[in-house]
């Protein structure tokens, strides 16, 4: 069980969160988050001591508890004194202009610049050389340590020439939404095989056996994704039918946005036997999915069902409704940032640290139950 302490300690987190604290915004009092949580004065202070070690608040005798865990342009705390900059953390990725990758960045960045870090973000657009580049620049200016999301990474071996980069950098390096069998580097991902695993067996249990699946494959999560789907099938005894099963590649993605429609027109076109249900990579796919449903006839969830994944800002907006699992996206930044700066204490060992989410599963209306 949870340490008293901790439990208001991630309350507080999630406050944060939901209700978008900015620099500056004041926290209630010790005796109202007393009444508000049924603890002692001296649980909520070790809370809030937590808090303040984790550069995520700042108290000020007399004057109470402020949020400082978002970046502010003033480089100022709440009491007015300049924080110490310690240097520059590195963030590679293959895409951060939309979706989850925000998110994540900004977890990133509001939890290392708590702590005296400012960063520096490379953007490749699933350009294996401009990644290799980006990298060895960061290097070469001095980064205190690299955060990165390794381009079609379901395709990197223990020999890559990234990895042979990364290990010579001679500093800290955290992967995200990656779970590589390369054991050299710590990482902060998501069970996407438990999820694919999950995805499918929920419509198992509403009554489905026709189930297809579109996944990228170059990618580990997809792949992962994809090997779930695999073994709830052959847990259920139902033997996997090629025809529902599609799959397209980062790049693919990159170039041509379409690839949900097509994908889901290819399966469905002509079909005489239909799947009753498709497992969708992510939201963005799902979506494209949706018009392609209505276009070959279907309707959903009448005929078909759909279940997304990364519960994207849309998901609640499309008609029906899409059930899908929601990404920690924020967190996962946050703990890729939160697991660097602690290799980076020098009384530090080195020792690779996984952080392993388990996304919550949201219902919503996407969904028919063949038993009903």
């Amino acid at each position: 069980m949870s340490l008293k302490y901790k439990i208001v300690k991630d309350a507080l987190l999630k406050i944060f969160d939901d209700d978008n604290y900015r620099n500056g915004d004041q926290l209630p009092t010790e005796f109202e988050l007393m009444d508000k949580y049924g603890f002692s004065r001296y649980t909520i202070r070790q809370a809030l001591e937590e808090l303040e070690k984790d550069g995520i608040i700042e108290r000020i005798h007399g004057r109470g508890s402020f949020f400082i865990g978002k970046p502010d342009v003033s480089r100022e705390s709440i009491s007015g004194e300049r924080k110490e900059q310690k240097g520059f953390i590195g963030m590679v990725n293959f895409y951060s202009h939309d979706y989850i990758y925000p998110d994540i960045m900004r977890g990133i960045e509001d939890t290392i610049y708590a702590n005296g870090y400012s960063l520096v973000l490379s953007n490749c657009n699933q350009d294996y050389s401009k990644e290799l580049e980006s990298v060895r620049r960061l290097i070469d200016q001095g980064v205190k340590g690299l955060i990165i999301e390794p381009s079609r990474n379901s395709q990197i071996t223990d020999n890559h020439p990234l990895l042979s980069l990364l290990r010579g950098a001679g500093i800290p390096v955290v992967t995200t939404n990656w779970n590589s069998k390369v054991k050299n580097f710590s990482m902060v991902t998501i069970d996407d095989v438990k999820c694919g695993y999950d995805a499918i067996n929920y419509l198992l249990e509403k009554g489905h056996r026709k189930i297809g699946i579109i996944y990228k494959y170059d990618v580990q999560a997809g792949r992962d994704r994809f090997d779930g789907y695999i073994k709830a099938l052959n847990d259920a005894s139902i033997e996997v039918n090629d025809q529902y099963i599609k799959h397209y590649s980062d790049l693919e993605e990159f170039q041509y946005s379409e690839q949900g429609y097509k994908l889901t027109s290819q399966m469905l076109s002509g079909s005489p036997d239909p799947p009753t249900a498709i497992f969708y990579f992510n939201d963005n796919v799902a979506l494209q999915g949706y018009r392609a449903i209505k276009d070959c006839g279907f309707r959903i969830p009448e005929d078909i069902s759909v279940v997304g994944f990364d519960d994207y800002k849309s998901s609640t907006l499309l008609s029906p409704p899409l059930t899908t699992f929601e990404h920690p996206k924020y967190a996962m930044g946050r703990w890729a940032a939160y697991i660097l700066l602690e290799e980076l204490e020098p009384s530090h060992r080195p020792m690779p640290k996984q952080m392993i989410f388990e996304p919550p599963f949201i219902e919503r209306e996407s969904v028919r139950d063949l038993l009903i």
